[in-house]
């Protein structure tokens, strides 16, 4: 427990380290995906005042998430700490947008709450990239990470229960959201060496290193955006599949 706060730049000699794919990694899941089961079931069970108030405790405790974690990366965080602070990681991003869904109630950002924030969620929980054998298995950051991932992928469940959300024209609009963000990341990484968004030049995660490698860096953002509108066009089908959207709903 002596590290539970300890930025993983200064940790020495971890007892027991978080890494994906062991058995403490398959317990998380277990654990945030019985989570995730038993609010959604309860959230459904609601009426829809009940089910309005889930969703603005929901935003609240994004908002208060990011701010505990901006502070602990104030305290503890000793590498230039104002690079680490920027709101341009996919996860602060959707906490700001999950907010503002629920503020604003439009259906475009409740479409990247329910997409993005879907993929986002799942694909972090199962490949942890940002935590794997940085952190100990009982640390802030470790925790945090899966609490909030969860959070993610309930938020996104509780707005893809309106159907008519799974919409192709909501795809364009969302896309030209993702464009905006990667964009906007890449540039601040090119000029202050950061990996927001997991498009640093280069990038620290392996399969997008190899993918940069061969791109090169003009061609880098190109290929990475083309990568993520075609993923959103899987993710898109699948989710029209599974809750059986009409396909004259287009």
């Amino acid at each position: 427990m002596k590290d539970f706060f300890t930025f993983y730049t200064d940790i020495k000699d971890m007892a027991v380290p978080f890494t994906a794919f062991s058995l403490y990694h398959m317990l998380f899941l277990a654990v945030s995906a019985v989570g995730i089961a038993v609010l959604f079931s309860y959230y459904r069970r609601q009426d829809a005042v009940i089910q309005r108030r889930m969703q603005v405790i929901m935003a609240v405790y994004f908002l208060v998430e990011e701010l505990l974690y901006t502070t602990w990366l104030f305290l503890f965080c000793h590498d230039n700490v104002w690079h680490q602070i920027l709101p341009l990681e996919l996860c602060s991003l959707c906490v700001y947008m999950n907010a503002l869904t629920v503020y604003l109630k439009r259906d475009t950002l409740r479409f990247f709450s329910g997409v993005v924030g879907l993929c986002a969620g799942l694909v972090a929980m199962l490949y942890p990239a940002n935590i794997s054998e940085l952190y100990p298995v009982l640390s802030y950051r470790t925790i945090n990470f899966y609490a909030l991932h969860a959070a993610f992928v309930l938020f996104a469940l509780i707005q893809l229960q309106d159907h008519t959300l799974l919409q192709y024209h909501y795809m364009k609009k969302n896309f030209l959201i993702i464009c905006g963000m990667f964009t906007t990341a890449f540039v601040i990484n090119l000029n202050l060496h950061t990996q927001y968004m997991f498009v640093g030049v280069p990038p620290k995660i392996s399969f997008i290193a190899s993918l940069y490698k061969v791109t090169g860096v003009m061609m880098f953002l190109p290929v990475i955006l083309v990568t993520l509108f075609l993923i959103q066009c899987i993710v898109l089908y699948i989710l029209r599949k599974v809750y059986r959207v009409d396909n004259r709903i287009a």
